[in-house]
């Protein structure tokens, strides 16, 4: 049994002579509805699954600790469809009944600053309702030190938003009473009140997050492409068995620095599409984001190629990485840091990648085949995600 644990000890709750109301808010899967379930003894699906009825808002009665309350459950906040009708779901639920307080769930993270960035992305809607926020951390029993990370869950937390009312960490292995008692004692001490949410309010506030769930799902679908390139490159290289040792190391350079180049102009339609909506919300982390997991990647699938190679790629001295030859009129030219010019044909060698154009080619075929999914005639199939 995993004991809930709170950040400001309150005194013994207030009795109230009117039952306390708290809405519940959190992105899909963090546990809100499991939470419900475990406090009013009901049996509604969580928003992890296709029968989810948070798709609709149900407001049901505390069955369990010391003190009687309702609980207002919402959609997930990071909802990809009907995100418009989810948005209203929860301005209904904020504004429809006295609130006492929202409880903002989190799922437990053992990287802090991901919880930060789903506390801001939940949070967005409510606030200017701050002070009457309690954050809910789920999944403590993934914790190793309990009251260790809780401590730093706190610290984290309350510098990036210091009007937080209270914070609580619990499992769905603790016992629902005490969960109970302490979201009554953060309740009890807070005034119910209507809340109002204008409607310029809420498309503001609707239209940042849309533009957030959009940067989002672009991010998706990066590292989803990132991965299917990466597979391919990967068969790419390992369909070079025929090849010269001299034809393997000039295709295995090209592929190293064309995967890098796919790989930049991902990110580059990232930034082209959404370069706009980031300077409006002063928003880039997801740029940072893109970029380490590019600098990973790349690192990765070149740490898998230059052992393959007859010659160490990265040794400056080898005459072999400076001296090349053009593929247009043949002329020999030294491969320098500042470029080598032009040649006697008038094509300018601008980068790696061109003089190995004819020893790529031949395998472009594997390539395109290899991204749609199809048999190379081998009898072999392309990798899958």
């Amino acid at each position: 049994m995993y004991r809930p644990m709170i950040m400001k000890n309150t005194t013994k709750a207030d009795r109230n002579r009117n039952k306390p109301c708290c809405l519940l808010m959190g992105k899909t899967g963090v546990g809100k509805t499991t939470l419900g379930n475990m406090l009013c003894g009901t049996k509604h699906a969580s928003g992890a699954s296709e029968a989810s009825s948070t798709q609709l808002l149900f407001r049901n009665d505390a069955r369990v600790g010391g003190n009687t309350f309702s609980i207002i459950d919402s959609p997930g906040t990071d909802s990809q469809t009907d995100t418009y009708k989810h948005a209203w779901q929860l301005r209904a639920g904020l504004t429809a009944a006295e609130l006492n307080t929202i409880f903002i769930v989190l799922k437990y993270e053992y990287r802090y600053n991901k919880m930060v960035d789903h506390y801001l992305q939940v949070e967005q809607p409510v606030g200017t309702f701050t002070n009457r926020i309690v954050v809910l951390v789920s999944h403590m029993d993934n914790a190793d030190d309990h009251a260790k990370e809780f401590a730093w869950i706190c610290r984290i937390l309350t510098e990036t938003s210091p009007n937080i009312a209270n914070i609580i960490f619990f499992s769905h292995k603790s016992d629902p009473s005490a969960i109970a008692d302490l979201m009554y004692a953060c309740m009890s001490h807070m005034a119910p009140k209507r809340l109002k949410i204008s409607d310029e309010d809420f498309h503001v506030n609707f239209n940042l997050y849309e533009i957030r769930m959009g940067m989002r799902r672009s991010f998706d679908q990066y590292k989803k492409q990132v991965q299917e390139k990466f597979n391919a490159y990967s068969r790419l290289r390992d369909c070079t068995g025929n090849e010269s040792d001299k034809d393997k190391d000039e295709l295995f350079h090209a592929m190293i620095v064309q995967f890098k180049y796919d790989l930049d102009d991902l990110y580059q339609t990232f930034v082209d599409k959404h370069r706009q909506d980031m300077i409006e919300i002063d928003s880039h982390t997801l740029c940072v984001e893109m970029q380490n997991l590019g600098t990973q990647v790349c690192d990765q699938f070149t740490s898998s190629v230059t052992p393959l190679m007859t010659h160490n790629l990265f040794d400056k001295t080898n005459p072999r990485n400076l001296i090349k030859a053009c593929p247009h009129c043949g002329l020999i030219w030294w491969n320098t840091e500042n470029g080598g010019g032009a040649t006697e044909c008038g094509n300018r060698v601008s980068s790696l990648i061109d003089w190995r154009k004819d020893a790529l080619f031949r395998y472009v075929p594997l390539l395109i085949a290899d991204f749609r999914g199809q048999d190379h005639g081998r009898g072999e199939k392309s990798f899958k995600d």
